[in-house]
């Protein structure tokens, strides 16, 4: 079967026909649609943006202290340097919008904002590496004052009581490690 257009109908079949103008209504819900989607892809990138920096700053102290705890000041470098490298992971994915250009009327710098959030998320890194050092240095701090003190109690009882010698020292160092455990795990106040 064949269709035989004529010249003249064949114009009119291939006119467009103008848009027929929406409702007002119409028209404000589409565009508060629009704008609630705009809000949701924001928040979206925020939230997203905050849980990826968090997990990567706590990673961070975590083999920071990790380290501190098992290998003492043997690897402080080393937890140093992991736990500033991984905090600033996030960070530094921000230069990727960074272009620096130089042409005849000088400097020209897009996407500072960047720069700025960079810097920011560099020094967040520093603090968060400076936090689990310090930890490590009070524990260490609390530590060594815990031996000491439990070194002079032992002495102490030894000099009074010379006749109680093994028993009643080791129980005073029991009671002392007993009461040093429940301080750390009670935290700092």
């Amino acid at each position: 079967m064949t269709y035989d257009i004529e010249e003249n109908q064949e114009e009119l079949v291939s006119e467009i026909s103008p848009d027929t103008p929406l409702p007002k209504d119409l028209i404000e819900h589409l565009e508060s649609r629009k704008q609630h989607r705009k809000d949701v892809i924001n928040t979206t990138d925020k939230l997203t943006r905050f849980f990826v920096t968090w997990s990567l700053n706590s990673t961070g102290l975590f083999i920071a202290k990790y380290l501190l705890i098992t290998g003492g000041g043997v690897n402080l470098w080393l937890a140093i340097t992991l736990s500033f490298s991984i905090c600033s992971v996030g960070s530094l994915a921000g230069l990727t919008g960074l272009r620096v250009n130089y042409n005849s009327d000088g400097l020209e710098v897009d996407n500072m904002q960047n720069l700025l959030k960079t810097a920011g998320g560099l020094l967040f890194a520093g603090v968060t590496t400076l936090l689990a050092v310090k930890d490590y240095q009070y524990f260490e701090n609390l530590t060594k004052e815990t031996v000491s003190q439990i070194s002079q109690d032992i002495q102490t009882i030894e000099k009074q009581n010379p006749q109680s010698d093994p028993w009643l020292s080791i129980a005073v160092a029991l009671a002392l490690f007993i009461g040093s455990i429940a301080i750390i795990f009670r935290g700092r106040e």
